[in-house]
């Protein structure tokens, strides 16, 4: 479409440059009428063809966001083209850490709502959109509102992230594990409930979870390092040479291990 578009420009520029020569090395007839036409319909047609777009369009942003974020929006809004492009250009707020602007486009949205698709996407956003804003109160109770309508892992594992930072350690362990147990495979909640024990001082445990998150990720560097420190703490250093060497490999900064080590045991 692009490529048809600079044609018809170009074969616009064309026609018109071409007339004003005709008329003016011709005809001799070129007055300033025509002239002032002829480079009217030039820059014009040049404008169309080098005038950027403004915003992705409604179908690009759909499908960007749709792989983006498929397991949320699923088939959302798909038969509504006016709901679903608000829908997308409050996701669009959203990705672009906008998380105001979304949640009024989105609360707009809610009061049109036919299905329950439509209602738990629209909730779900709303709910990240709190958690950005760090109103994890908020964000809690619209993500329990989208977990009624449709449990999801990641949506559990995010819920227990808010009750951790609202200091509800508990509950958010819940979280985690309802996270697993809906998906065993889900490494961020696997990583999440590694970090729980963690910071309870509970590092056997803690060690398990995170060795749980590297059977399905292995390049995952939060919890290389957490195996890594948990080992070190518990003298295996067989092990901690090895989750220490994986850590650095994918990118985390070894320093920051040692430094936690040292941090927590003040034999070291």
């Amino acid at each position: 479409m692009k490529a048809l578009k600079y044609i018809l420009y170009s074969l616009v520029i064309l026609a018109a440059a071409g007339l004003l020569a005709y008329q003016g090395l011709v005809t001799k007839e070129l007055d300033s009428g025509n002239l002032t036409k002829g480079i009217l319909i030039i820059v014009g047609a040049l404008i169309g063809m080098l005038k950027p777009r403004k915003n992705r369009t409604v179908s690009n942003k759909k499908a960007t966001y749709q792989s983006a974020y498929s397991e949320h929006i699923q088939n959302a809004f798909f038969d509504e083209p006016k709901l679903e492009k608000q829908f997308y250009n409050a996701v669009h707020d959203y990705n672009c850490s906008r998380p105001a602007a979304a949640i009024a486009k989105l609360e707009k949205l809610r009061k049109q709502c036919q299905r329950s698709a439509d209602l738990r996407a629209v909730t779900v956003f709303t709910g990240l959109c709190y958690d950005d804003m760090g109103l994890y109160a908020k964000a809690i109770e619209q993500y329990t509102a989208a977990l009624h309508i449709r449990p999801n892992s990641s949506l559990y594992s995010n819920m227990g992230l808010c009750h951790h930072r609202s200091g509800q350690p508990e509950k958010a362990e819940e979280c985690y594990r309802n996270a697993i147990a809906l998906d065993p495979k889900n490494a961020f909640a696997h990583n999440n409930l590694a970090t729980h024990y963690f910071r309870q001082g509970n590092y056997e445990t803690a060690l398990k979870c995170a060795e749980d998150a590297i059977a399905v990720n292995s390049h995952m560097p939060q919890a290389l390092s957490c195996a890594a420190i948990c080992c070190a703490l518990l003298d295996d250093q067989e092990g901690y040479e090895k989750y220490y060497r994986q850590a650095v490999a994918n990118g985390y900064d070894g320093h920051k291990i040692k430094n936690a080590i040292d941090a927590l045991n003040p034999n070291t």
